[in-house]
């Protein structure tokens, strides 16, 4: 099985990534899909998203969780805590978490996760926390 964890900057997706790895040694995690960072972005319609998500999601196996978290100050914090220099893409990680939660929204009302999509907010979690929602969020498929 293929889980990949999506996310904006910030949200904590290699770190959780490197500590599930151990706890399911035989799942191969990776760290966004092309397919979905293509149509992650501002100037890509909502309904345009959703529909190629949708295709995604229908013709593979892939499971799919997206790490949501609303606390705009701590996003920024992690940021700017990085040894890379931080870009203008990386300043609209506050933006970039609310179109991953909207669309995950949107799919969930519309009945097009088809039970490969998940969302796990992850807002004020501490890292221990948060590998444990995600992991029971993986225990559940």
């Amino acid at each position: 099985m293929n889980i990949i964890i999506e996310g904006t900057d910030g949200c904590g997706k290699t770190t959780t990534i490197e500590a599930l790895k151990k706890i399911f040694p035989k799942v191969d995690f990776s760290d966004r899909s092309v397919v979905i960072c293509n149509y992650m972005l501002k100037d890509v319609p909502m309904e345009t998203r959703v529909d190629a998500y949708h295709t995604y999601l229908q013709n593979g196996d892939d499971r799919v969780i997206f790490l949501i978290n609303n606390d705009a100050e701590e996003l920024l914090r992690r940021i700017k805590t990085r040894d890379k220099p931080i870009s203008d893409f990386d300043l609209d990680a506050p933006l970039y978490n609310e179109m991953y939660k909207e669309t995950f929204k949107v799919m969930e009302q519309n009945n097009m996760t088809e039970g490969k999509m998940f969302m796990v907010d992850v807002t004020g979690l501490s890292l221990d926390d948060q590998i444990n929602k995600v992991k029971e969020t993986i225990e559940t498929f």
